[in-house]
């Protein structure tokens, strides 16, 4: 069993957010020091380049405090893909091409399931005669294929399937196109960080028949042309540094509706960190074009509210990302979606809540709290 002394010691993402903090804070994002990259510009960069500089660049003086371990740590944490992930995970490096490319048939013709939620209801729900298979014959499963993601470390993004085709997103930041019966790979398309949503596939516009919408952990939102991989657009839906996108955007009637969430939550535990400003959010965005269409907040900006121990400005409310994909009342033209807890205490109504907005404008309609009072105790460096 581990000593009590080293169970508290952070580990994986929290210590490499303690590195971050500890040691790179001090020039990026102090404005003092312009010339240092912002950690959002940071976020941005390959994890070689981070490694690199850490290694043999501008950067190997500071870096000659850290194991080589944790500067692989920290740029994975940085970019959202681990250390030489960048081009051994392209198709291109694979050798299971499928031999040929078919155009992709109706996408309701046969068996599939596509997003996250299977419908706009989030009912998760397949009946038999669309599954191709009963209760009796799940015992009788057997392992077809595998396909493996090069230099990845987890495999949390849940796979769509439509047209004989599996389209999954990877930690290594990936997406790729397999053939259902084969596992074959049709094509990947490189995303700015890592993938953790299902996809959800619909049409694309007049060039294109059906298109991939699904999001990354650096708060992008993406387009890929579902036949070829090609992108179609990419939008950055929330510009704080620990946004991230970790459930499947809902696509309906021509509009992705987008759930926000964030990790800055993991900064709580760090005197060093001016927390909390993150609010969690929802945002509508065309399907075609990917132009914002509206962006709601579950709560007001945050204000500056007392001095931590270490004389670091706090800041509130904060908090309440949205794990969850968005659910669509046709009848009532609403949006349904959970938040999460609060950063910062006292908690605001609007954390823990279920709440209602209007499909067509994103105006609240309602919120209807589950837990009250769901916030960090006295004891957390950021109260």
């Amino acid at each position: 069993m581990l000593s009590e002394q080293a169970a508290k010691q952070p580990t994986g993402t929290e210590l490499a957010f303690s590195i971050f903090q500890t040691k790179c804070t001090g020039c990026h994002g102090n404005p003092s020091v312009p010339r240092a990259p912002s950690p959002a510009a940071i976020r941005a960069m390959t994890p070689e380049r981070i490694y690199l500089a850490l290694t043999t660049g501008v950067m190997k003086v500071q870096g000659t405090s850290l194991s080589d371990a944790d500067k692989k740590r920290l740029a994975h944490f940085m970019t959202g893909r681990p250390v030489g992930s960048t081009e051994e995970a392209d198709a291109k490096q694979m050798p299971n091409h499928c031999p040929s490319n078919p155009p992709l048939s109706n996408t309701s013709n046969s068996a599939h399931w596509n997003g996250w939620g299977v419908d706009e209801t989030n009912s998760r729900f397949q009946p038999e005669k669309e599954a191709g298979i009963t209760a009796a014959d799940v015992p009788k499963l057997r392992l077809k294929w595998a396909f493996a993601f090069p230099a990845g470390v987890s495999s949390f993004a849940q796979p769509t399937v439509v047209s004989g085709r599996v389209f999954i997103g990877s930690d290594i930041g990936y997406v790729y196109s397999l053939d259902a019966k084969t596992g074959c790979v049709y094509w990947s398309y490189r995303t700015k960080s890592s993938v953790r949503t299902a996809m959800n596939i619909g049409a694309g516009g007049s060039a294109t028949k059906y298109a991939v919408y699904f999001g990354d952990k650096a708060g992008n939102i993406y387009a890929v042309d579902a036949q070829s991989g090609k992108e179609l657009w990419a939008k950055k839906v929330d510009d704080h540094f620990t946004a991230q996108i970790t459930a499947a955007p809902t696509l309906y009637a021509g509009r992705l509706y987008v759930p926000v969430s964030s990790f800055e939550e993991i900064a709580a535990d760090s005197p060093n960190y001016p927390c909390c400003t993150f609010r969690g959010s929802v945002v509508a965005l065309d399907a075609r074009t990917g132009r914002m269409l509206w962006k709601t907040y579950v709560m007001p900006p945050a204000k500056p509210t007392k001095k931590n121990a270490q004389g670091v400005q706090l800041y509130g409310p904060a908090g309440a990302s949205v794990w969850n994909s968005p659910t669509i009342d046709v009848q009532r033209h609403a949006v349904y979606f959970g938040t999460g807890n609060a950063q910062t205490c006292p908690a605001a109504s609007t954390s823990d809540a279920v709440m209602a907005l209007s499909m067509a404008t994103g105006k609240v309609r309602w919120s209807y709290q589950e837990l009250a009072g769901d916030c960090p105790g006295e004891g957390r460096m950021r109260t």
